[in-house]
């Protein structure tokens, strides 16, 4: 795909498309996307790093303007890194994945991609979100407070009952997964203005000051945002080290 031309096309006054760095763009699905919050929850968490080895992050999300502030301002994120669409013309043009498509209301279609239909490896995944991940890193300090929408139930240190090493354990990833939910589903429609693209699939392409494609990964299923889902960002470690 002739990435850069087309983002051009799509966006030709944003001058972030101009820059001379590398450049990391992740076309996420709605903002309403499980993945899309969780990966840019890891994005973020490496914003600062990214930013020294001059690379610039731009994230591309369907939804409105509405939804794009509130997503930024839960999931930690800056906002002049993110921009809005409307709809999925950008990732039709990229030929990237529209998830399950059929007749049934797209929230029904979303619902089938979490059990697993036409979304390879969506229940494993789920599954390593309660059972924890000793390839993966921990997701809480011991002093975090764990919020299940406003209300603080308990401390980061409860997750060391299971173990005190710095590994993603039992239910952790699935309580993040929570958090994430109820926020959701608290704001659903500034989140959804509208659930014709609850189902799009998105991708994750590294330029070169070049233009020239150094990684790129194409999203096939729910909760799948990148090849290696213990490690989702490993690709930028020839980088950012």
């Amino acid at each position: 795909m002739d990435t850069k031309n087309i983002l051009h096309e799509f966006f030709p006054d944003e001058r972030i498309f101009f820059s001379k760095n590398k450049q990391l763009i992740v076309l996420m699905g709605s903002f309403a996307d499980f993945d899309s919050f969780e990966y840019c929850q890891q994005l973020s968490a490496q914003s600062k790093k990214l930013a020294k080895h001059s690379i610039d992050l731009i994230m591309i999300g369907i939804g409105s303007e509405k939804s794009k502030e509130f997503f930024c301002r839960f999931n930690k994120v800056d906002i002049q890194t993110v921009i809005a669409v409307k709809n999925a013309d950008l990732h039709e043009k990229l030929k990237l994945n529209p998830g399950l498509v059929s007749p049934l209301p797209k929230i029904m279609n979303l619902l089938l991609m979490c059990a697993g239909i036409n979304s390879q490896g969506t229940i494993k995944e789920v599954l390593r979100g309660y059972l924890g991940d000793k390839n993966a890193v921990n997701l809480f300090d011991p002093n975090d407070d764990i919020k299940i929408g406003p209300f603080p139930l308990f401390k980061g240190k409860m997750f060391e009952f299971f173990s005190k090493q710095e590994i993603l354990r039992p239910f952790e990833l699935a309580t993040r997964r929570l958090m994430n939910m109820v926020e959701i589903l608290s704001n659903w429609s500034i989140y959804v203005p509208d659930s014709s693209f609850l189902t799009q699939r998105g991708a994750t392409i590294l330029l070169n000051e070049n233009d020239e494609i150094l990684y790129e990964f194409i999203s096939d299923s729910l909760l799948g945002y990148s090849n290696k889902m213990s490690s989702p960002l490993s690709f930028l470690d020839d980088f950012l080290n």
